[in-house]
């Protein structure tokens, strides 16, 4: 899969997990601090954004940041609660790694 099928995967799955969710495009783009500009350009294939924005649509659309990119019919076997409570402790502890190499380097 090249690049531009992985940013129509990305920006398919978020149009249709929004519309699964009975969710507007503005109220996600609300939720996921972007514009709603943005967000339909990204549903319609003309951006991506980053790894930031990918990370602030799932949050919106409560769903782990690699669903976004998965194909329609992938089939993930494992349990979800289990799978989001690891997801969120590994978030966690990347954002605690991050704080402390900033922290670091702004004492120099």
């Amino acid at each position: 899969m090249n690049s531009i099928e992985l940013g129509n995967l990305y920006g398919d799955n978020i149009k249709r997990i929004r519309q699964s969710k009975n969710m507007s495009q503005d109220v996600l783009s609300e939720k996921a601090e972007i514009s709603p500009g943005f967000l339909s350009e990204i549903e319609n294939h003309k951006k991506t954004g980053t790894f930031d924005t990918l990370a602030k649509i799932a949050e919106a659309l409560e769903v782990e940041p690699y669903e976004l990119l998965l194909p329609q019919n992938a089939c993930v076997n494992m349990d979800s609660r289990k799978t989001k409570q690891l997801m969120k402790q590994l978030r966690k502890n990347v954002c605690d790694t991050i704080d402390t190499i900033e922290k670091f380097l702004s004492t120099k």
